[in-house]
C-alpha cells in the first residue's frame, strides 16, 4: 500500500466572486519544472494525470490537506483539467455562505493565501529514473481519493514533504539501481553513486527517528538500536548490508500496515 505524497505549487490563485458564487481557480501542479527534493530532483510530465483523470476520481478541495471540503469532483463542483500546456488546473465553485469559505476569500484577495498543494500515489511503472538515479520523471500519477489544497505552509519538497516521502524514493532508486547492475545496464561507479546519495540521506534522517527508535523496533519486532552494545568496527560491505536491512524493514513494516 502506497502513502499519499504530496508537491506544491507557487503559481498563484485568483478568486472571483459573485452574489451567490465564488470561483476558486489555479494550479495543483505544473509540467516540466524541476524541484530539490534534496538528493535528487523531480517533475511532473505532461500527461502524468490523463490516466487518473479519465478514470472520473475522487478528489477533495481542501485548506492546508485537512478538514471539510470546500469542493469536490464527484458533486460537480470541482473540476480538475491536466490538459492545460501549464499543468493541473484546478476550478472550483464555492458557496459563499460557507463559514470557511468566508474565511478563506479575504485572505485569498488580499494574497495572503496564493500557494496550492496536492496529494497523489505514484501509479505502477509511473515514474522513470535517470541513469544516475539524479533525476525523477512523474508520468502516470494516481490522485483518485487524494486532494487539492490552499496552503499556508507549502509542502515543500526540499524540506517537509521531501523528508517524509524521499525515504521510500530513496529505497525504490536503490531497489532500480541494484536491477540495472543485475542486467548490466549500469556500471559500478553509477550504483556506488546512488548508495553513496541514499547513505547521506538516511544519516541526515537518523536524528529524526532517533526519540521514536524504541516504538520503532517494537513495530519491527527487533532489537533497538540502543540495545546493541557490540562495537564491531564497520567492514566494506557494512554499507551494502545496512541498506539490504533497512529495506528489508521497510517490506516489513509495509506488510504489518497493509
Amino acid at each position: 500500500m502506497k502513502t499519499f505524497e504530496r508537491r506544491m505549487t507557487a503559481t498563484g490563485l485568483e478568486v472571483r466572486e459573485a452574489s451567490d458564487l465564488v470561483t476558486l481557480s489555479g494550479f495543483a501542479s505544473t509540467y516540466d519544472q524541476p524541484y530539490d527534493m534534496g538528493w535528487y530532483s523531480e517533475r511532473v510530465a505532461p500527461g502524468a494525470f490523463k490516466r487518473t483523470l479519465g478514470q472520473r476520481p475522487d478528489v477533495r478541495l481542501l485548506i492546508n490537506h485537512t478538514g471539510l471540503p470546500l469542493a469536490r469532483t464527484t458533486s460537480g463542483t470541482l473540476v480538475l483539467d491536466g490538459e492545460d500546456s501549464r499543468g493541473l488546473r484546478v476550478t472550483a465553485n464555492l458557496d459563499p455562505s460557507d463559514p470557511d469559505v468566508q474565511s478563506l476569500v479575504p485572505k485569498m484577495r488580499r494574497g495572503d493565501l496564493n500557494q496550492m498543494s496536492f496529494a497523489f500515489r505514484v501509479m505502477p511503472d509511473g515514474d522513470e529514473w535517470s541513469k544516475d538515479m539524479t533525476q525523477r520523471t512523474l508520468r502516470a500519477l494516481d490522485i483518485n481519493d487524494g486532494d487539492v489544497s490552499v496552503v499556508t505552509y507549502p509542502a515543500n519538497p526540499n524540506a517537509t514533504a521531501g523528508l517524509r516521502t524521499a525515504g521510500s524514493g530513496a529505497i525504490d532508486s536503490i531497489a532500480s539501481a541494484m536491477r540495472a547492475l543485475e542486467s548490466r545496464d549500469a556500471t559500478s561507479e553509477d550504483i556506488a553513486s546512488v548508495l553513496t546519495r541514499a547513505l547521506a540521506y538516511f544519516t541526515a534522517i537518523d536524528t529524526i527517528v532517533d526519540n521514536a527508535q524504541d516504538e520503532i523496533a517494537e513495530i519491527l519486532s527487533i532489537p533497538s538500536p540502543d540495545d546493541d552494545e557490540s562495537s564491531e568496527a564497520p567492514d566494506d560491505m557494512a554499507p551494502m548490508r545496512a541498506l539490504a536491512v533497512a529495506h528489508e524493514r521497510r517490506e516489513r513494516l509495509l506488510r504489518l500496515i497493509g
